[in-house]
C-alpha cells in the first residue's frame, strides 16, 4: 500500500526494514516527527522520517526488551522500559491510514514512540552503570 493513498503521491510503500542506511539521523527523525504540529513538510520528507523512525523502533526494540528484561520483574524502571516497547510496536504496526493528514500522524505517533524509546534506552544504560 503506497504511504499516500488516494493522494497524487504514491513513492511505494514504507517497510519495517530500510533497505540501505538512512541519509536523516534518528535525532532529526524526532525533532522533525513531532514538529509537524507546526509545519507540514513536502510528501518525499515526511516518507524518509516514517522510514527511518520505523527502521529505529524496528532496531531498538529488541535491545530495550532485553536491557529491561534482565532487571528485577518489581522494578519501575523496567516497567516503563516494557510500556514503551509496546507503545512503539503498537505504532508501528498500525501504518499510516489514507491521504497525507493520516501520514503525518502517524509519522507523529511514530516520533513520539520512538522518542519514549531512546529516553528508556539510555535510562536503562545509566541505572545499568549504577
Amino acid at each position: 500500500m503506497p504511504p499516500f493513498p488516494r493522494t497524487a503521491h504514491t513513492p511505494g510503500e514504507i517497510t519495517l526494514a530500510p533497505s540501505e542506511p538512512s541519509p536523516v539521523s534518528i535525532g532529526q527523525a524526532l525533532r522533525e516527527a513531532t514538529a509537524m504540529e507546526t509545519w507540514l513538510p513536502a510528501p518525499s520528507r515526511l516518507s524518509e522520517v516514517t522510514e527511518r523512525l520505523l527502521g529505529y523502533i524496528r532496531e531498538t526494540v529488541p535491545a530495550v526488551e532485553a536491557a529491561a528484561g534482565r532487571r528485577p520483574v518489581e522494578c519501575p524502571v523496567r516497567r516503563s522500559a516494557f510500556g514503551a516497547v509496546e507503545e512503539a510496536r503498537h505504532r508501528a504496526g498500525g501504518g499510516p491510514g489514507d491521504g497525507y493528514a493520516s501520514a503525518i500522524s502517524f509519522a507523529r505517533g511514530l516520533g513520539k514512540a520512538a522518542g519514549d524509546l531512546m529516553h528508556q534506552q539510555r535510562r536503562l544504560q545509566r541505572e545499568g552503570e549504577r
